[in-house]
């Protein structure tokens, strides 16, 4: 009985583990259309912001590369620079190189996370390659303030409350077997 409660609580565990990365992976979920196959020189471009609003504390812009003769994806030899300017203050410039996308390897993912302030600002992308460089006509985004305490913690919280007290319940030894009359069984001597 020992081992199989051994087992449920690391089985209980190891979903508690695997819940964690969730928060991470639903970063890049494309988004917000903003561009589409809009020229950057010899590519098309497209890009999505993402989560839709942006807010502060969360800024994704997702940019996909497309050779203009065959429309294939350009996913190697590539580099990809995403800038923001604030509309309000244009001294204020934050600019990220745009790496290969953890959910979709086709794109390409530039986070802004907690660098960037609420207010309007602007989207700028430049493309260069073995096929040249260019830039795409950038776009505007408002950013929202940020968005606090993210509420998956609390049921990931919750989730460990509930485990954590299932096995200290389970570590209880047990009680002895009763008779259907409510007195202990009568052990075997």
């Amino acid at each position: 009985m020992a081992h199989r409660r051994s087992i449920l609580f690391l089985l209980a565990l190891g979903l508690l583990a695997a819940a964690l990365p969730a928060v991470r992976l639903r970063a890049h979920g494309i988004g917000k259309t903003q561009l589409l196959n809009e020229p950057a020189g010899p590519y098309l471009v497209s890009a999505w912001t993402d989560p839709d609003p942006l807010r502060a504390d969360e800024s994704h812009v997702v940019v996909g590369v497309t050779d203009p003769d065959s429309r294939e994806p350009i996913v190697t030899g590539v580099e990809v620079t995403v800038t923001l300017t604030s509309v309000d203050d244009t001294s204020v410039v934050v600019r990220e190189d745009a790496g290969t996308d953890s959910v979709n390897q086709l794109l390409y993912a530039a986070e802004f996370n907690d660098r960037v302030a609420e207010g309007r600002w602007r989207v700028d992308i430049a493309v260069s390659g073995a096929m040249g460089s260019g830039q795409a006509a950038g776009f505007e985004v408002d950013i929202s303030p940020a968005r606090g305490f993210n509420m998956l913690w609390w049921g990931v919280g919750g989730l460990a409350v509930i485990v954590g007290g299932w096995f200290v319940a389970s570590m209880r030894g047990e009680k002895p077997a009763r008779d259907r009359r409510g007195r202990p069984a009568k052990t075997a001597s």
